[in-house]
């Protein structure tokens, strides 16, 4: 038996269905696109994203420019999963989780010493001065930078880094006191070391020489001054 064959196309939409005679795929149908929309979770998580994004940047920009040639392709993954994990532990959003986070995992602090920060704040005053205590693995000559980032209690807006520079000469341990501006009370602040090997006054430039830490203050604030 002869078999007929429809000279019939259809085009257009018809109900859901819309009739498509392409070059690609020849003539075919496709049912009707609908508009995808987001759930309240997607939605949540997309904004915690963008908060942290925000807040890793005032960071990310800071750190860069203190030492623009040292970090590696994991930095900025790193700061923000940070400020996410916060967010998964229910935990509101802090520099307390960045104490002694390296800027590159490879280069670490310890291989040089240990180092902390302090101050001397009350409730209603912070200081501006910090102390360094250090104590290092070798005998060497070192110089030591320590950039100090500001933000306001949300820590999405900041105040301008600062950053002080000082010589150490063949002192294994010892404290070092810097002096940065003032900042208003709700200041939540960040402390970032970088140390460098040197030799007769200058550094070495070597990478093994070098390390870049984050240092919170861990002093305890006493309520009044």
């Amino acid at each position: 038996m002869a078999k007929a064959r429809s000279i019939v196309k259809l085009s257009g939409t018809l109900g859901d269905v819309t009739f498509v005679d392409s070059k690609a795929y020849g003539f075919h149908s496709r049912g009707k696109r609908t508009v995808w929309e987001k759930s309240d979770g997607m939605i949540a998580s997309s904004s915690n994203q963008t908060e942290a994004n925000l807040m890793a940047k005032i960071i990310f920009d800071a750190v860069n420019e203190l030492a623009p040639n040292f970090k590696d392709g994991k930095f900025w993954s790193r700061l923000v999963s940070v400020f996410r994990q916060q967010k998964k532990a229910g935990i509101a959003y802090n520099y307390e989780g960045f104490n002694h986070f390296d800027m590159r995992i490879d280069y670490p602090a310890s291989a040089h010493g240990r180092f902390s920060v302090s101050t001397t704040n009350t409730a209603d005053k912070p200081s501006p001065d910090v102390m360094l205590n250090y104590y290092l693995n070798k005998n060497m000559d070192y110089k030591l930078s320590i950039l100090r980032i500001a933000a306001d209690a949300t820590l999405l807006n900041a105040y301008p880094s600062e950053v002080i520079e000082i010589a150490i000469a063949g002192e294994k341990t010892g404290e070092v006191s810097y002096g940065f501006s003032a900042l208003p009370a709700d200041t939540k602040a960040l402390y970032v070391l970088k140390c460098e090997q040197s030799v007769n006054g200058k550094v070495t430039g070597l990478l093994k020489g070098q390390s870049v830490q984050f240092l919170k203050d861990t002093s305890i604030i006493s309520a009044t001054a």
